[in-house]
């Protein structure tokens, strides 16, 4: 389990039949239509539920995957970053933790259609609630489900992505490539809709929810302004978020669909292990011992019989949820804000708040010996959001904004199983664009 020392505030399931979301309003819906619900067939406010149940189906599939049918964004940007290592046979996850991901690699190509599918399920969400009942709560949650999907494609993936539309009549509206700064202004807008919706609505049968929904809008923005460069106006953004705010994610034990691939890829298949100070730049999840990276050695070789076995501690089930948004990265964004302020009390004030929602962890008041206030903020945020699709990002952000060296941020020589490192520091644009007449291979060097 993850080790939060205060209550869940929000469990948000992945839904399909006879599943149940919760969340911390106590709304509860379950939902005996399929998961996967075309906008067009929504005839009347009754089906919303429906619609709201795909979203969080679709996204919950893009984050971390399945039960065996494939993982998600938060396994193969952990493999390209410093959280995982490829402990499979398959090519084309060693090449993501190779740097070498080419644009005809499967595994890249269904990471960016399960996010793009999110992104559209949650942006036809938000179709129906304008047309069955506007400036509803769960309208302003599809829009800020629709600007996570968005980030998640802005970190991840190299500048130059398509946002293309399906019409009902099976018409492709193919978009045109847009650079990672362009992506980030998608998010931010949705997020700015969703928190102009929340802070209109009076309506009563929304009252218990709007408070968390508010607060996922904003940890939403702030993480868009974060990324690209706006740290002042990203810690006005979460300022009102409280410290013990978490999303969550939720998982299932059936069917396949919804279970927690993280688990299913570490503990089942063991293609996955868990990385330590992986290729001389990366952090150190396993030797640091700490509480936020719990990892147990399996005591077996993986998949491909080659790379030993560490398994995460925090996703040990099928049903595990995952955080999407907390307190601790809105703390984290006002110490980052701070240190770019040079207000080291309001940079060690939020990092201690982050800090003590989870257990075992102490606060601190000065850099550790060996470091600087910016590595050390940012080893924070890759503990603190460990397996969370931050942490590639963030990695990106070092060399994009902080101006660090890509050879001391990310995996340098040779992976254990003697496969020299690439260049790459994002996926590229997979082939099945090709079909777009805008389509060109964007540069995944470039952070």
């Amino acid at each position: 389990m993850r080790s939060y020392s205060r209550p869940i505030c929000a469990a948000v399931g992945a839904v399909t039949l006879a599943s149940a979301m919760m969340a911390c309003d106590n709304r509860i819906l379950r939902v005996t239509a399929p998961d996967v619900v075309a906008v067009g067939a929504i005839q009347s406010a009754a089906a919303l539920p429906t619609i709201t149940a795909t979203v969080y189906a679709q996204f919950g599939v893009a984050y971390a995957g399945d039960g065996g049918d494939h993982e998600g964004i938060i396994e193969d940007s952990g493999l390209l970053g410093d959280e995982f290592k490829s402990s499979d046979t398959f090519p084309t996850r060693n090449q993501i933790d190779e740097r070498l991901t080419l644009p005809d690699n499967g595994e890249n190509e269904l990471d960016l259609r399960y996010i793009q599918e999110a992104r559209a399920f949650s942006e036809d969400a938000v179709q129906a609630y304008q047309k069955f009942q506007p400036g509803a709560a769960l309208e302003a949650e599809a829009l800020s489900y629709a600007g996570l999907s968005y980030l998640l494609v802005a970190e991840n993936w190299c500048s130059g992505i398509p946002f293309s539309s399906l019409a009902s009549n099976g018409t492709i509206s193919y978009g045109p490539l847009e650079s990672t700064a362009q992506i980030e202004h998608d998010a931010r807008v949705r997020f700015d809709s969703a928190l102009a919706i929340l802070k209109a609505d009076t309506a009563s049968a929304d009252a218990g929810i709007l408070a968390h929904e508010i607060a996922l809008a904003s940890v939403g923005k702030g993480r868009a302004l974060v990324d690209s460069g706006d740290y002042a106006d990203a810690a006005t953004a979460v300022a009102g978020v409280p410290d013990a705010f978490v999303q969550l994610q939720g998982y299932a034990e059936t069917p396949t669909r919804v279970q927690n691939g993280v688990f299913e890829y570490t503990y089942n298949e063991q293609r996955y292990s868990i990385a330590d100070t992986k290729g001389g730049t990366g952090l150190p999840y396993i030797a640091a011992n700490d509480p936020r990276t719990p990892v147990v050695d399996a005591g077996v070789k993986g998949f491909d019989g080659v790379v030993e076995l560490f398994v995460p501690l925090e996703d040990t089930t099928r049903h595990t949820p995952i955080p999407i948004a907390t307190g601790v990265e809105a703390r984290l964004i006002q110490a980052e804000a701070a240190l770019a302020a040079g207000d080291m009390a309001g940079y060690f004030s939020n990092i201690n708040k982050a800090r003590a929602q989870f257990t075992g962890v102490s606060p601190v008041s000065a850099i550790p010996a060996g470091t600087d206030a910016l590595h050390f903020l940012f080893q924070e945020r890759a503990f603190d959001l460990w397996l969370t699709a931050h942490r590639l990002g963030d990695m990106r952000r070092l060399v994009r904004q902080y101006g660090q060296d890509v050879k001391t941020v990310f995996p340098q020589g040779s992976t254990e199983k003697g496969v020299a490192y690439g260049a790459a520091v994002s996926l590229p644009l997979p082939i099945a664009e090709l079909g777009n007449p805008h389509y060109a291979q964007c540069n995944t060097a470039a952070p």
